[in-house]
């Protein structure tokens, strides 16, 4: 049954939440120093890490077409924080990793992000914190199960 609630509706929820998120990550996250950073990047180019990944596997991980990941790739690498190269094993694929300026980068993001997790902890406890994580795990387990069902 739909919560008559209206601060309690998950669509009003989710929608805050992003959008507070979206503007943390336009005022609070630092990289001033980046002109042609775009924040929508951060979840592509955190997913690359500091090991690389194929761009087949980082399109999977986000469950983005492997043509959405090219184009922000294309823009990371003119950023010069990306590279690819052909994968040894399979000339078809191409694999992804952080250049020297984007590993710097990528630890400059990686930091910020754990202080706002700590500070998440802080507001809520960090077993509170970490179920929330678990929800969230299986809700987008959920829809992109759901998807998979629909493709089919």
């Amino acid at each position: 049954m739909l919560n008559e609630d209206s601060t309690r509706m998950t669509n009003r929820l989710l929608y805050l939440l992003k959008r507070l998120s979206d503007e943390w990550y336009c005022t609070k996250l630092c990289h001033a120093n980046l002109k042609g950073f775009n924040n929508s990047y951060i979840p592509l180019f955190m997913s690359i890490g500091t090991k690389g990944i194929s761009n087949n596997k980082l399109a999977s991980n986000l469950s983005i077409t492997k043509q959405a990941a090219s184009k922000v790739i294309k823009e990371l690498e003119e950023l010069k924080l990306v590279r690819s190269e052909k994968c040894s094993t399979d000339a078809r694929s191409m694999m992804l990793y952080l250049t020297d300026d984007g590993i710097q980068f990528y630890e400059h993001i990686k930091n910020q992000m754990v202080m706002l997790e700590q500070e998440y902890k802080k507001v809520v406890g960090a077993k509170n914190y970490e179920n929330a994580i678990d929800v969230m795990l299986k809700l987008v387990n959920y829809h992109e199960n759901l998807n998979k069902v629909v493709l089919n």
